[in-house]
């Protein structure tokens, strides 16, 4: 039998193969030059469940803003549009994977997700980053194309995980073997094929790699940094053996090892609340 490829893969992958109709009307109105906050707060009001999650995570600790978050409008002045914008794609998508997946599985994958992502934003804060919710979603997706093998081809996903787990391997070396590319390059075909920014897309497809981005380096290498952290920190996925840090990881990200401690603090706090938004159960 053939290996798959990346095209055939994202064909199966169900309804990851596209975003939410509902994301992309609020998208269509964001993307509006001339939107204003009331605009943007009524396309996100349509859906009444992404108005609250979007609502509890204005007032998470990720935030810390100084007064209570109580109307859409308001998020949309304090958060930002572009960022709210980010924070609504991440929402829409979680909600994909928690309807199509093992319920273990899905656990897993929102934990490591989930701590990547905080970790990966907490790094982007302390870089003073122009847009850290941008670095969130891709830390929150850095693993998506792993879900996609999982979705569309079930025994490949789990002959790739006991063969890395067998041999000691990163599961990432044990795909390339395989299939000739790894679960980050198909998640970073996926975000292409949604139309989604290469801002997005590099970081994913990257994230073990991160020099090879040719755009976007530092995103890639703070959600390489971010991921290998949380797995050292113990909120891995799968057991599987962590992937090496790149050598250039440091110079590309411009962080300083000594700001470890104080994201690793940052996602600690930020990690039960995120998760229970996101699923919308404790974590």
């Amino acid at each position: 039998m053939s290996a798959p490829t990346i095209d055939s893969l994202l064909d199966s992958a169900g309804e990851l193969s596209a975003l939410p109709d509902s994301w992309q009307r609020i998208d269509a109105v964001i993307s509006r030059p001339s939107a204003n906050t009331g605009q943007i707060a009524d396309a996100i009001a349509t859906d009444p469940a992404l108005s609250l999650r979007l609502l509890r995570m204005a007032n998470s600790p990720m935030f810390g803003l100084s007064q209570r978050v109580e109307r859409l409008s308001q998020a949309v002045h304090l958060i930002g549009t572009r960022q709210l914008r980010e924070l609504a794609l991440a929402a829409s998508i979680i909600d994909i994977l928690v309807g199509g997946g093992r319920r273990e599985r899905v656990q897993s994958f929102l934990r490591h997700s989930t701590a990547t992502a905080l970790f990966a934003r907490a790094l982007a804060s302390r870089r003073r980053e122009p847009n850290v919710e941008r670095v969130f979603v891709a830390g929150l997706l850095h693993d998506l194309g792993g879900f996609v093998i999982e979705q569309a081809d079930p025994d490949l996903a789990a002959a790739n995980l006991t063969a890395a787990t067998s041999r000691g391997e990163p599961l990432e070396r044990i795909e390339r073997a395989t299939m000739g590319f790894d679960h980050a390059v198909l998640g970073g075909a996926l975000i292409e094929r949604w139309k989604l920014p290469l801002s997005l897309s590099e970081p994913v497809a990257c994230h073990h790699q991160p020099a090879n981005a040719q755009t976007h380096r530092i995103e890639s290498a703070l959600v390489h940094i971010a991921a290998i952290a949380v797995d050292l920190l113990g909120c891995g996925s799968e057991g599987t053996v962590c992937t090496p840090l790149d050598a250039k990881a440091w110079e590309l990200s411009g962080i300083d090892p000594g700001e470890l401690p104080g994201a690793a603090s940052d996602m600690d706090a930020a990690m039960a609340p995120m998760i229970e938004i996101l699923t919308g159960t404790a974590a």
